[in-house]
């Protein structure tokens, strides 16, 4: 999505690496303001087989390398001045995420920092406490990635607890999912294996505002509304409620992957992947007893313009934290 908008004197990228896509932020910066231009997620798979056998794949990597190089390439015709880059869970777990690194930083020049579950839930909570910056209510961030889920609670600019969990939409899809359609015991084995890690969330024990981010979240909403287009203006600040994400599930549960790849809304790339993401993120508002949640396109990429830039006060306290 390319957006138009008022001249900015300064251009940043942010990219984040993560287990099943790769993402890219084009913003005009002036006076602590923050203007996306062009965004842009591709499914890239970098974590696929990671789990069975610890490594990065040559054919992942080069997936990796090619959606690269076109991202630099978009900021080069935009000129963009600085390129921030992170990875998350993928490139925290592989034996061989150097041999990844090193590619990046001799083909296409470009560092790239591994950063901790911390800092990974300390930026995605920043991209939706800037963004919402008005509300009263604590805000509990969910973000379901392709090799972990990321809870993040946090009020008036304070993270005040978080937990990262090994509950990944690409790990439970290569774990359980391994029939088409799925079968009811495949469904019930990951179902039970994802409420056993839910259950170390505790509730946070007053009223608060659930926001969901990454593309789990983002893909559900732009089901529920039949759009034929990722529609960014449609999608951010949907509310999707319980009711309408455990219908999302039976839809997917009933059909096999070339029925599943005609549901308006739903990208091909991420037919596969959807009803473990939807389920980590149904089992998780069932936990919470959240009867709805708030949908939000902004994530880790906003959270690192943000930081690295220090927009508007964007430091962020963690009183306690948990990684699991």
């Amino acid at each position: 999505m390319v957006k138009s908008g008022p001249t900015f004197p300064e251009r940043v990228a942010s990219v984040d690496i993560g287990t099943n896509t790769i993402l890219l932020l084009i913003a005009g910066v002036k006076e602590g303001i923050l203007e996306p231009l062009l965004e842009k997620e591709t499914v890239v798979r970098l974590g696929q087989g990671l789990k069975e056998n610890g490594l990065i794949s040559k054919e992942a990597m080069q997936r990796g390398l090619q959606t690269l190089n076109e991202y630099l390439a978009h900021c080069r015709a935009m000129d963009v001045r600085k390129v921030f880059a992170v990875g998350t869970s993928a490139l925290r777990e592989a034996k061989n995420t150097e041999v990844f690194l090193k590619q990046v930083r001799e083909t296409l020049h470009l560092s790239v920092e591994v950063i901790s579950g911390e800092e990974e839930a300390r930026l995605s909570y920043l991209a939706v406490e800037r963004d919402l910056r008005e509300s009263k209510t604590p805000i509990l961030v969910i973000d379901v990635g392709g090799g972990s889920t990321e809870f993040i609670l946090g009020q008036a600019g304070r993270v005040t607890q978080w937990m990262s969990l090994p509950l990944g939409l690409v790990h439970l899809t290569e774990q359980f999912l391994i029939s088409d359609p799925v079968q009811d015991e495949e469904w019930e084995k990951m179902t039970q294996t994802i409420r056993k890690t839910l259950s170390q969330v505790p509730h946070p024990g007053q009223p608060f505002l659930m926001v969901s981010v990454g593309g789990t979240g983002t893909t559900l909403a732009s089901v529920e509304q039949g759009l034929a287009e990722f529609t960014p203006e449609k999608i951010h600040h949907f509310i999707l409620s319980e009711e309408a994400l455990k219908n999302q599930l039976l839809l997917y549960r009933s059909k096999p992957l070339y029925e599943r790849i005609k549901i308006p809304g739903l990208p091909p790339a991420r037919a596969d992947v959807i009803l473990a993401g939807g389920s980590i993120l149904h089992l998780a508002m069932e936990k919470l007893q959240t009867p709805s949640i708030l949908i939000s396109c902004h994530g880790v990429r906003y959270g690192l313009i943000y930081k690295k830039l220090q927009i508007a006060n964007c430091k962020l306290q963690i009183e306690k934290s948990k990684s699991t």
